[in-house]
């Protein structure tokens, strides 16, 4: 007796076809060049001036008046320094008044900026050294020869300090903006303006039209302070370019120990960022 279970399953059940992108053959991988990080990371923005002058406050140095980047000008006065404590106490009551009446006459903002630098005796002692390496007299020579000694050990051993006095000017059109007191935010704000400025010739030829006018303004205001100053007691002398240069350097950079020597005295220079 047959069991009806076999017809069932030996019956045949017609295929179905198979679908076309199955009957096809795989195309094999090509290696190639995974962009997946560059679709990541971030495009790097390029700046016409990628220097760390565009984060500097100014933009250029012409004559003897520096130029910032908010339209505003400076110029800058060099005072000698007086011993104080040397003066009778008649002479530094006079002193104090004067100073006090110069400060209670200013009708505009002033800077005073005073730099404490070490003193470089190098170029002293080497001129010492070939005076003595020519000396004719035995005590003489023997004489400079402690006397150079004694120079390089004490700076060795302390470290000789001279300070320079500054009275820095400014001026600009819009009653003193450029100085005025600002909160945090108009302090960032400034910052980033500065950073990216971008500077068109068009820009620049519109600006030397103004330097003109600013430099006679800060003129007439070195003037003044000038002749208050020589009314204390206190000689000045406002700082010319290569000054202002050799300036910046310095303060700017404070490791550089020497500055170099500038080529092109004619020249201005537009460090403009």
């Amino acid at each position: 007796m047959k069991n009806p279970l076999d017809a069932l399953f030996s019956k045949k059940v017609p295929a179905k076809p198979v679908a076309a992108w199955v009957q096809k053959p795989l195309e094999p991988i090509k290696p190639g060049k995974d962009k997946t990080i560059e679709s990541v990371k971030p495009q790097k923005t390029t700046h016409p001036d990628d220097s760390t002058q565009r984060y500097l406050p100014f933009s250029e140095i012409r004559d003897n008046v520096i130029i910032m980047k908010d339209g505003s000008a400076r110029i800058v006065l060099k005072v000698e320094a007086v011993n104080f404590l040397l003066k009778s106490e008649q002479e530094q009551d006079a002193i104090i008044y004067s100073f006090q009446h110069f400060l209670n006459a200013l009708q505009f903002p002033i800077q005073i900026l005073i730099r404490s630098l070490k003193v470089d005796i190098e170029g002293y002692l080497t001129r010492l050294k070939n005076i003595t390496a020519g000396q004719t007299n035995p005590l003489l020579k023997d004489q400079s020869t402690r006397y150079i000694e004694f120079l390089t050990n004490l700076v060795n051993v302390a470290q000789i300090m001279k300070k320079e006095f500054y009275v820095i000017i400014p001026h600009d059109e819009e009653d003193n903006q450029s100085v005025s007191p600002r909160g945090m935010f108009q302090l960032v704000k400034s910052f980033w303006s500065g950073v990216s400025q971008t500077v068109t010739y068009d820009e620049v030829r519109r600006n030397l039209a103004r330097i003109a006018y600013l430099k006679k303004r800060l003129t007439e205001k070195a003037g003044m302070v000038k002749g208050s100053l020589e009314f204390v007691g206190l000689k000045s002398e406002i700082l010319n370019k290569d000054q202002l240069i050799e300036l910046m350097i310095s303060y700017y950079d404070p490791k550089v120990n020497s500055v170099a020597k500038v080529l092109d005295k004619e020249a201005h220079y537009d460090i403009v960022g």
